[in-house]
């Protein structure tokens, strides 16, 4: 019987290990230090970012580092710039079935690495369309994910559909068209 709870405790020891350092690789840590992976929109004057990812006029570029402050179960508390900024997570994207923290990892990893190294290997246009944040006639879907971020999941579940759909607001929606290729082939805004 000793021998058993000496080795359950082993488990459980060597689990908790694990996943203490898979969530320190992750840097989804109170304390850790986060990179933006793509372009955030954040709305003026609010220092607010949307799990929902709308598209507001002002952009936070890629590989901005943020710390993490709190995290909650429903937003993650951040610093930017010696401010409190805040990520929440919508009840949209709750409903599709992402967890704050799947989401979350869409917009921020522990480096921005190989984010430089991706917008390296795209084409002008794509890298124009990144340093706007907003897309652009002749872009591959790579560069519209880094340029304006993950389209919101409750209406895009597969990014290899043809159309991508944006909210600005509550009520003005955008539309993004590929064609087969993957390629921007008309903006709808």
């Amino acid at each position: 019987m000793e021998i058993k709870s000496i080795l359950l405790n082993s488990v459980l020891a060597l689990t908790l290990f694990s996943a203490n350092n898979r969530a320190d690789d992750s840097g989804f840590v109170e304390d850790g230090k986060v990179y933006s992976i793509v372009n955030l929109h954040a709305d003026y004057g609010k220092t607010r970012l949307y799990s929902f990812n709308y598209q507001v006029d002002r952009v936070i570029p890629y590989c901005t580092e943020f710390t993490i402050d709190d995290i909650g179960s429903k937003r993650i508390d951040l610093i930017f710039e010696g401010e409190d900024w805040y990520f929440y997570w919508d009840k949209y994207t709750r409903k599709a079935g992402q967890s704050l923290e799947e989401n979350f990892k869409q917009f921020f990893s522990k480096s921005c690495e190989s984010v430089k190294k991706k917008i390296k290997t795209l084409s002008a246009i794509d890298q124009e369309g990144i340093k706007k944040g907003d897309a652009l006639i002749g872009m591959s879907k790579e560069g519209v994910l880094i340029a304006m971020g993950r389209p919101p999941i409750h209406v895009n579940k597969n990014l290899d559909a043809k159309i991508w759909l944006y909210w600005r607001n509550k009520w003005v929606k955008d539309s993004i068209t590929f064609d087969d290729k993957g390629i921007v082939k008309t903006l709808s805004k």
